[in-house]
């Protein structure tokens, strides 16, 4: 092991040098190690806050639902959705059973009136599954607040705007009933909302699923959201209600989250191409910066190996020497790039600092960063590994020279 303390001890022979490859690692490594946490902190924030304000962990729908267009609203939609929530809430993980159906109308104020997408919730029910995640259920306060009454809507801010109303004016939503029917409803405006996209606000209005069930004429619903206590138990939930569902002939039709999710997997996408890149970009960096502080000491090192070789030193024991240098600096690298990144994660996310909401939506969202000890492991191994490949040449070089022009070297 005498070459490893040799590699060492030749990293303080030339301090400058050293301290200028160790500081390209550390900042390289460092900002890549942010870049990096702050991706793992977008992607779990996204998934968290879709599962917890639209997907659920699990959706469970009428089996033909995805198999045939729907002529009609609910046409597929669930029927005796009581008996399957119950068989649903005791399963174990299930935290929550939410029914909602999503439909089209027209809402008026007397004068003018626009098309809307409709969602019916069960206000009390979305508001603890926000709070399963800590999120705002602002949305579903003033309807919950209403209780049983079923002449309420809540607006998209947009769409109350359009219409020049606020909250306490009535409406009219129009709509067709599950037969095809033309139906309609005045309902007082308890509250106005900001979704995440200016577009969804224009459009958008939420009332309660009894509402809706009097509106349409029916008592199905779309499909249910089953939420988990923890994410980390999708599958094997997912697992169990198929198994219900077999055994009790419900005939369901069964999504996981991710697959209703397409925001999150964009987002997702473009964060790991943007990580990708910036990986490659510097691991090429810490490359060429340790092959050349590795190869300048065998040039300035040159009558010493010589001097080695005519002692009986091996050339596998001088290749060794010359890789373990280029190995310790990844080493020393790396852990100060992962120091410098934790501490540098703590500082930032303590100041909070909300950056400007992205183009087609209405909220910024933090600068917040979330390092992962298995990711953080990875990215340091890698500079280690790339510190050590951009050894190999150099150090190749130095255990093939010959004796006497190695001695003779100026």
């Amino acid at each position: 092991m005498i070459f490893l303390k040799l590699g060492f001890r030749s990293l303080f022979r030339q301090k400058r040098r050293t301290a200028v490859s160790l500081l390209v690692l550390t900042f390289g490594i460092g900002c890549l190690l942010l870049v990096d946490s702050h991706s793992r902190y977008i992607e779990w924030g996204l998934r968290e806050s879709t599962i917890h304000s639209e997907t659920g962990h699990i959706q469970v729908f009428h089996r033909d639902f995805f198999v045939r267009e729907e002529s009609r609203v609910l046409e597929f939609g669930l029927d005796d959705v009581e008996a399957l929530r119950n068989d649903l809430l005791r399963l174990e993980d299930v935290a929550l059973v939410q029914a909602r159906v999503d439909f089209m109308g027209l809402v008026s104020n007397g004068e003018k009136s626009v098309a809307c997408l409709g969602q019916a919730v069960e206000p009390a029910l979305e508001k603890r599954m926000r709070g399963l995640f800590r999120m705002s259920a602002a949305t579903y306060d003033a309807l919950a607040a209403r209780g049983d009454d079923v002449h309420v809507i809540a607006l998209g801010r947009g769409l109350a705007r359009s219409l020049g109303v606020q909250a306490g004016d009535s409406v009219t939503f129009m709509s067709t009933t599950a037969e095809g029917a033309l139906n309609a409803m005045d309902l007082e405006v308890a509250a106005t909302f900001t979704g995440a996209a200016a577009e969804y606000d224009e459009r958008a209005a939420v009332v309660p699923l009894a509402t809706a069930r009097l509106l349409l004429d029916s008592a199905k619903v779309k499909h249910l959201l089953v939420t988990l206590t923890s994410t980390s138990r999708t599958d094997a939930v997912y697992e169990a209600i198929g198994r219900l569902a077999r055994d009790k002939g419900y005939p369901v039709a069964l999504k996981k989250w991710h697959e209703r999710a397409q925001y999150y997997r964009q987002v997702q996408g473009f964060y790991e191409q943007v990580t990708g890149f910036l990986s490659v970009v510097l691991f090429l960096i810490i490359f060429f910066s340790t092959s050349n502080t590795i190869l300048m000491a065998v040039v300035e090192r040159t009558p010493e190996i010589g001097t080695l070789l005519a002692l009986g030193t091996s050339r596998r024991q001088t290749l060794l020497t010359f890789l373990s240098e280029g190995l310790f600096i990844g080493l020393i690298g790396g852990v100060l790039s992962a120091l410098v990144a934790f501490l540098a994660t703590r500082g930032l996310n303590a100041l909070a600092i909300v950056l400007p909401p992205p183009p087609g939506l209405t909220d910024g969202y933090p600068l917040s960063f979330r390092m992962s000890a298995g990711g953080t492991a990875l990215i340091v191994l890698g500079a280690v590994l790339a510190a050590a490949a951009a050894s190999v040449l150099p150090t190749l070089r130095a255990a093939r020279m010959r004796i006497v022009d190695a001695l003779g070297h100026i």
